[in-house]
């Protein structure tokens, strides 16, 4: 108890120093920044793992500050280690290890030694923080705005559709039994994805909180950068490859894409890309693979400009929010061409040209909220490798042609099963008893804002709230946590919620 206290005050502290981060003026920025990242440097667990994510920001930078938390100080001394490691294996640590290395390197569940087997192979031993479970526990709590700074789970998304699905990761992550199940078949996917290396597990020195794994030479992103364009293509070409061959084809994804899980090495003429830690998978459904590629295959072949309503019911197929996305709708196929634009053009494609956030924001403007909240939940992972794989590819400053690889790719997933069909029946609505959940803003008489979101939302109204709402409501004995709760178990019936009037500008909420 004492301990989760100490890390809930700990993760309070971060969340103050962020806000201050955001709102620092130019000169000070950097500052704020660096006491961000000593911060997260002593908590490991969730906070670690975000700045891991904003590592992959600073790919092109030289001074990289995030990216110090892709390998950290060893948070557990030699003697604890080696306890802890003993603890795991159930018998003492020489009888599997020749050596160990007293200095380890730290992650962010774990801590990882180099060794050596009787046999004389290096490997890399990781063993589990002890202490590690609790500490998730409590910052899933803290979910929502330990992600402002990588565009944040706050206001408007689903909240417990996320912690469920991040949980669920997590929790999968501290099974290193499941970590070695997910190299072994891996190391198919790096076969057939060409010039990608999966460690080796090593069986008997491993278990379900210790993982000893052949030891992978190579050097880090920033040294690729330095490297021949060809064989810089090589490496784009891999893992593109490698993506679209686990997502698509074997329907598993690695999805922790920071830079301290790659190596890379020139090897006989050509380049060699490794990948490291696969605690972070995430499985497919079929459907879903099936649906994103008829998604992009309809983009493709302008099928999805010509049939109306097409473009929508993919959407939707995938798990998003109808009522969100509907008034989209006219340019749902515009935006597709954006969002898939590589997979368009039958060339090598200069990561350059596409200027993704910028052509986005221009094509839906305020409604570009609409898209990002009515995505599902489940999706987070697949969105989190992409969006790896895509600043990976534009560091790289080598073209790649997308469609070339994509396309027997794509044949293979269309042979394998259909795309989903939407059944709108259920789950359109979900069984409420009310569409949806609104949100207005008034000043003088005139609406400033007027905010749509499916009824579900009202399970997590405290996040959708302006600053200063909540506090100014619980002043007048309401309590909008316990409306939240009080909604969903009578499945957010339809009515007048709460409105508040401050001086010419008014807030209404309800349920319709």
């Amino acid at each position: 108890m004492r301990r989760k206290l100490l890390r809930a005050a700990q993760l309070g502290v971060l969340g103050k120093e962020m806000i201050q981060a955001r709102r620092a003026g130019t000169e000070k920025k950097e500052q704020a920044r660096q006491s961000v990242v000593d911060r997260l440097l002593s908590l490991h667990g969730l906070p670690q793992k975000i700045g891991q994510i904003l590592s992959l920001g600073e790919l092109e930078e030289e001074k990289a500050v995030y990216t110090r938390l892709t390998e950290t100080p060893a948070e557990m001394t030699a003697d604890e280690a080696f306890a802890e490691i003993e603890k795991a294996l159930g018998r003492p640590w020489r009888e599997c290890f020749a050596q160990l290395e007293k200095t380890g390197v730290g992650a962010s569940l774990a801590q990882v030694h180099e060794g050596r087997l009787p046999d004389g192979r290096r490997v890399a031993v990781k063993v589990q923080y002890p202490w590690i479970g609790e500490a998730l526990e409590t910052d899933l709590h803290a979910l929502g705005w330990l992600t402002a700074p990588v565009g944040g789970l706050r206001r408007g998304f689903d909240m417990r559709g996320y912690r469920r699905e991040i949980g669920a990761m997590l929790r999968e992550e501290m099974d290193y039994a499941h970590e070695a199940d997910m190299l072994r078949r891996f190391a198919a996917v790096a076969e057939a994805a060409g010039s990608v290396e999966i460690p080796e597990v090593i069986e008997e020195c491993s278990g379900e909180k210790i993982l000893t794994m052949t030891w992978m030479e190579g050097e880090r992103f920033g040294a690729v950068r330095k490297w021949p364009r060809e064989r810089r293509e090589e490496v784009a070409a891999s893992l593109l490859r490698f993506f679209l061959l686990s997502g698509f084809v074997w329907r598993t994804l690695h999805a922790d894409p920071h830079p301290g899980n790659y190596r890379f090495r020139m090897e006989k003429g050509r380049a060699v890309t490794g990948v490291l830690d696969f605690g972070c998978v995430k499985g497919l459904d079929a459907g879903v693979v099936s649906t994103l590629a008829a998604l992009i295959d309809d983009t493709r072949s302008g099928a999805l400009r010509a049939t109306p309503g097409l473009a929508l019911a993919r959407y939707e197929a995938l798990g998003f929010q109808r009522l969100l996305l509907t008034p989209l709708e006219p340019v749902l196929a515009e935006l597709s061409a954006v969002l898939f634009e590589p997979f368009l053009q039958d060339r090598p494609f200069d990561m350059r040209e596409w200027r993704m956030g910028e052509r986005v924001e221009a094509l839906l403007g305020e409604l570009r909220w609409n898209f990002r909240i009515a995505g599902p939940p489940q999706m987070i992972f697949f969105m989190r490798a992409f969006q790896g794989l895509v600043q990976y590819l534009g560091a790289l400053d080598a073209p790649v042609n997308w469609s070339a690889i994509y396309e027997p790719i794509a044949r293979r997933v269309a042979k394998a099963g259909a795309p989903l069909a939407v059944d709108r029946a259920g789950a359109a609505r979900g069984n409420w008893l009310s569409k949806a959940l609104r949100i207005r803003v008034s000043r003088s008489g005139q609406i400033k804002a007027d905010i749509t979101f499916p009824a579900s939302a009202a399970e997590n109204l405290p996040d959708l709230l302006p600053e200063g709402v909540e506090a100014k409501l619980a002043g007048s004995a309401m309590d909008v946590a316990a409306m939240s709760r009080d909604l969903a178990s009578r499945k957010f019936p339809a009515g007048e919620l709460f409105s508040l009037e401050e001086g010419e500008k008014s807030f209404r909420v309800w349920l319709e």
